[in-house]
């Protein structure tokens, strides 16, 4: 059969997928390459392809934008922004996603982006990130505004006042990644609709933990959070209910105790549970008792099925922490960790983490080792005559000697092999660093490895799922390091450096779609009018 004896919804499924987010730079770079859209390249096949692409609203609904004012000083964003409005024309009632970057624009021009492209459109999904700028936001009311991202980086001067947003009584999803000290008043935040969102996350900037207790009681429809938590000393426990919770995130900067923080959560929901920290070498001012006290007045110690907990300043009794939470299909415990006499046989025999799936332990003694890869033999073999057991998928554990990491190895590679399971020891962080520092010849005293004292002088860190909304898909998946616009380290210097500005010259995504390393042309996309 010939492509174009295709059923029409076949060829606009195919012509979707191979359409994708289509990237514009404003302006564009005099020595780009002229080029076009996936769209326009199909739109120019035959008469009846070219039918179909501009027939097919879906196909127009993906769009990212970057807009550098500072190399256009003759035109506004009006008229700079006119190819992009008749991209989005197409679109008509298709629900759009829409990302729109900004760079050192005038609070004027701000203002007429926001009145060009935010206020016309049916867009659902939204990403404002606006650096050495002040706050770019949505002024006009959303009605069909699902998820809403807003990044501000670097700001040129402190924002005055957050805000005001506009009514949005579909929106569902917030993120924020922004530094409370970089707006004076904070009081709109606390209009946002915060009773109808069923997504919050916090990104790269630690908030008061006061401040979060207040936003928290107004989240009553909240099922998934990530909180970066910056806790305040001498904090009073609250008490805030939560009861849709199922998903929670607590990244914790170093400061007081976190108890009273989390004493204060009643989740009777909750499913997943994460308490980190973002350095990996610090310990968290967390005791294990107040995170079950939680658990057991919330009731969600019997339906949590994820755990994960970093360091932490007090030990971990693995044995009464697991016989807490008997729901748990996967837990991650990196210690200081205590196992006491009979827990590695409760493991075996099902008695505690009777539904266990996946285990990942910090330091280990070379005896506590041995007896977890036993373990997870006689674990499988339980699992074959009692109904209730699981045997183990993934089991990994650290150890700290490197003359006995090699037989650590080999006996976790018998047990992967015999028992169909992913089993693995590794060598801790510290001591492969410290390593690495006797080969090289360097002292303690020429190598940092990131105190908790490095920790306390930052306010912010970088997001490692961070990446540009103009990274192409193929980038982003190839595992490679990510670009963005906005790394944590550099938030504060200008774009005019040497470095920044390599990067906006030697990105190959800016300005094209997700299958080019071409910049598409404006002139092209606008005579799809025609």
């Amino acid at each position: 059969m010939h492509f174009d004896d295709f059923p029409l919804e076949i060829i606009q499924y195919i012509f979707n997928l191979c359409c994708q987010t289509v990237r514009f730079r404003i302006p564009q770079g005099p020595d780009r390459r002229r080029s076009g859209t996936t769209q326009v390249t199909l739109s120019l096949v035959c008469s009846r392809w070219r039918q179909i692409v501009l027939n097919t609203s879906t196909l127009w609904g993906d769009l990212a934008v970057f807009y550098e004012a500072g190399r256009e000083p003759a035109l506004g964003p009006t008229a700079s922004f006119q190819f992009v409005q008749n991209w989005l024309n197409r679109a008509g009632m298709t629900p759009i996603s829409l990302s729109v970057s900004i760079n050192e624009a005038l609070e004027s021009q701000i203002a007429e982006i926001s009145q060009t492209l935010l206020s016309s459109f049916h867009v659902t999904n939204l990403d404002l990130e606006s650096f050495h700028s002040l706050l770019l936001v949505p002024t006009n009311n959303s009605p069909r505004l699902e998820r809403l991202h807003l990044s501000l980086y670097g700001p040129a001067r402190t924002t005055d006042t957050f805000p005001r947003l506009p009514e949005m009584p579909s929106l569902k999803e917030l993120r924020l990644c922004l530094h409370p000290r970089d707006v004076v008043d904070l009081t709109n935040i606390y209009t946002i609709p915060w009773h109808q969102l069923r997504v919050f996350t916090l990104s790269e900037n630690y908030w008061s933990s006061q401040m979060l207790f207040n936003i928290l009681q107004r989240c009553k429809s909240l099922v998934e959070c990530t909180l970066l938590v910056k806790l305040d000393y001498g904090q009073h426990e609250n008490d805030i209910v939560l009861p849709n919770m199922e998903t929670l995130v607590l990244d914790i900067k170093l400061g007081d105790s976190a108890d009273p923080f989390i004493r204060s959560l009643t989740l009777p929901n909750l499913k997943s549970l994460e308490i980190t920290s973002w350095n990996r070498y610090s310990k968290l001012p967390v005791s294990p008792e107040a995170i079950v006290i939680t658990a057991q007045r919330s009731g969600f110690n019997k339906r949590l099925t994820y755990f994960s907990l970093s360091r932490t300043e007090q030990a971990v009794d693995v044995r009464s922490l697991l016989g807490y939470m008997p729901a748990l299909k996967s837990v991650k415990l990196l210690g200081p960790l205590m196992f006491q006499p009979g827990t590695f046989d409760d493991l075996s025999s099902g008695t505690i983490g009777p539904q266990l799936e996946e285990i990942s332990f910090g330091v280990m003694s070379d005896e506590e080792i041995g007896l977890l890869l036993e373990t997870v033999g006689h674990r499988h073999e339980k699992a074959k005559t009692v109904s209730g057991i699981t045997p183990f998928a993934f089991v990994t554990g650290q150890c700290t000697s490197e003359s006995d990491l090699e037989s650590h190895r080999q006996r976790a590679k018998q047990c992967s092999e015999a028992f169909n399971a992913h089993v693995a020891i590794f060598m801790t962080p510290e001591a492969l660093m410290a390593g690495i520092i006797l080969d090289s010849g360097e002292s303690d005293s020429e190598f940092s490895m990131g105190s908790a004292s490095d920790e306390e002088s930052e306010e912010s860190y970088i997001d490692e799922e961070l990446g540009s909304v103009f990274l192409s898909d193929e980038e982003s998946n190839s595992g490679e390091e990510s670009h963005s616009f906005g790394e944590s380290e550099s938030h504060e210097e200008s774009f005019e450096d040497s470095s920044s500005e390599s990067h906006w010259e030697s990105d190959p995504d800016v300005g094209s779609d997700s299958h080019s390393e071409e910049e598409s042309d404006p002139d092209d996309d606008v005579q799809l009018d025609a």
